[in-house]
């Protein structure tokens, strides 16, 4: 058997003496690992790459041949959140996950991030993936009404047991029990531009998001064999909340 498609390398480690055992995300195989022979060509976390599997049959582990396509890490180096990010975005799709299972639009916003890195609101859209990836594996945020208006404008408060929006009248009486929802989450999809004249969210939005998007990661991760957060998605948001001095301002 054989297939050939683009992907994002989610990890890539040692195997044996001459061979990685490397794992990729795509549109059509989801998450699949693969062994690559030899050590001499460079594959890291993020890498947007051409990838060739082969194999006996669909359940073997088999070998990857991979061609590097765009690597996000050659233009952040330097920056340590945007690798924190890098690295957040694998470990989840990595570890969150099941084996070939098909996720589209998970795959179609991993490599958007991907690309899009180097924008100035690359950190909107990690909230985006998040979001993204928690409706994907079926924890997903319902921000489109108020739970029991049902009205769709004046949303407020996220409710940490469902994840559902209610309006600013029906949580005020609960809304120390309650999150804050910041009016960017309202977004379907990532943004790159602000040519509607929209304001990029502040750090304090950004931090409310994440802090919304961690309640219910927390909530899946434990569900699968109680597993915990990757531990650089814990490092982003701590840098986040102590201030970095390469990154004074994360939304500009």
């Amino acid at each position: 058997m054989q297939w050939q498609e683009q992907s994002v390398i989610l990890s890539a480690r040692p195997f044996g003496e001459n061979c990685r055992l490397v794992t990729v995300f795509n549109r059509t195989m989801g998450k699949t690992s693969g062994l690559v022979k030899g050590t001499k060509s460079v594959i890291q976390k993020g890498d947007i790459s051409d990838v060739t599997w082969k194999g006996r049959n669909a359940d073997q582990l088999g070998t990857f041949k991979i061609e590097n396509i765009f690597s996000p890490f050659s233009f952040v180096f330097e920056n340590p959140l945007e690798i924190l990010a890098i690295d957040s975005v694998c470990a989840l799709c990595s570890n969150g996950l099941p084996d070939r299972a098909p996720h589209e639009k998970l795959y179609d916003s991993v490599k958007r991030f991907m690309l899009e890195l180097v924008n100035d609101d690359w950190l909107s859209n990690y909230v985006f993936f998040e979001k993204m990836f928690l409706s994907e594996v079926g924890v997903g945020l319902s921000l489109s009404q108020c739970a029991v208006t049902g009205k769709k404008e004046g949303l407020f408060y996220v409710s940490p047991r469902t994840g559902k929006a209610v309006i600013k009248e029906v949580g005020e009486k609960y809304k120390d029990r309650l999150f804050v929802l910041p009016k960017f989450l309202l977004g379907d999809v990532m943004r790159s531009s602000n040519l509607d004249g929209e304001v990029y969210p502040s750090n304090e939005d950004i931090l409310t998001a994440l802090r919304i998007t961690q309640h219910f990661l927390k909530i899946y991760f434990c569900g699968i064999s109680n597993k915990e957060l990757p531990l650089s998605r814990e490092y982003l948001v701590q840098r986040l909340l102590t201030g970095d001095k390469n990154e004074a301002q994360y939304c500009n």
